[in-house]
C-alpha cells in the first residue's frame, strides 16, 4: 500500500505565484513580440516523435499550445501527463469555440504530481501521514482539475503529499472534505521549500447538478486546522 501511496514531491523553489502564472499580453494573431513568453498549467494532449508539430499541450484556460521545434523535452513527456509549461508565442489562430491554439518555441517544461484523490481510511490516514503544511494557494481550473501550491519545511529528502477523502460531506448542502496530507517520513524543518500539486476532480461531479462544493482542510506549522471552500462548475 505505501508504494502505491507514496509520491516523489516535485519541489519547485520559485518566483512563481498563481496569480502571475499567465505572465504575456494577450495578442492576437502573430502580433507578439520578441521576448514575449507564457507561464501556465496544462494537460499534454499528444507527443510525436514525428514531424515539427512535436507536443500538443490543452492549456487551463481552454487554449492549445503547439511545438514547433523539435523538443527536447520529448523523452520527458507523455500523454494525460500534467505540467507546467514556459513557452515562446510566434503566432496564434483562433478557433470555432474561441479557444485559440498558440504556435511557439517552449523554454521550460516541469512535471507537475497528478493524482486521484483517495479515500481515508485508517491504513491509508497512517501511509499518508498527519505532518503541517501550507496551502498559499488552490484553485480549479481546465477539466475539473484541483491545483494546489503548498509550502513545506525540509532538509532535502523525499516528502509525500497527498489529498483524501474522509466521507464527511455530499456535495450539495454539505461540502465534500478533502484532508490535504503531508508525510514528511521524520525530515527536519530546516528550511522552507514550496511545489505545486494537482488532483483528478472528475469523480465527484454530481449526476444532474451543475457544481459541487467541497473544501481543503490542513494543518498548519501553528497547529491550527484550515479549510478552504471551493467549488467545482460544469
Amino acid at each position: 500500500m505505501k508504494n502505491r501511496l507514496s509520491v516523489q514531491v516535485l519541489v519547485l523553489v520559485s518566483i512563481l505565484t498563481a496569480s502571475t502564472l499567465w505572465t504575456s499580453c494577450q495578442k492576437s494573431e502573430s502580433n507578439y513580440s520578441i521576448g514575449d513568453f507564457i507561464v501556465t498549467f496544462g494537460i499534454v494532449e499528444s507527443v510525436s516523435k514525428d514531424g515539427i508539430n512535436s507536443i500538443l499541450v490543452k492549456l487551463d484556460n481552454g487554449d492549445q499550445f503547439v511545438a514547433l521545434d523539435r523538443s527536447l523535452h520529448l523523452d520527458e513527456l507523455k500523454p494525460n501527463q500534467r505540467i507546467l509549461i514556459n513557452f515562446a508565442p510566434y503566432q496564434d489562430v483562433v478557433n470555432s469555440d474561441l479557444s485559440k491554439t498558440i504556435y511557439g518555441k517552449i523554454n521550460f517544461i516541469q512535471n507537475i504530481l497528478y493524482k486521484e484523490i483517495l479515500p481515508l481510511s485508517k491504513a491509508v490516514s497512517d501511509s499518508i501521514g498527519h505532518d503541517p503544511i501550507i496551502v498559499r494557494d488552490s484553485w480549479v481550473t481546465g477539466d475539473s482539475i484541483l491545483t494546489v501550491d503548498f509550502k513545506y519545511y525540509t532538509q532535502g529528502s523525499l516528502h509525500y503529499i497527498n489529498l483524501a477523502d474522509n466521507s464527511e460531506g455530499n456535495g450539495k448542502d454539505k461540502p465534500f472534505i478533502f484532508e490535504f496530507r503531508h508525510n514528511a517520513r521524520g525530515d527536519k524543518a530546516s528550511y522552507a521549500a514550496s511545489g505545486y500539486v494537482s488532483f483528478k476532480l472528475n469523480p465527484y461531479k454530481i449526476t444532474g447538478q451543475h457544481n459541487t462544493l467541497f473544501k481543503i482542510r490542513f494543518t498548519d506549522y501553528d497547529g491550527k486546522l484550515n479549510e478552504v471552500p471551493h467549488m467545482i462548475n460544469y
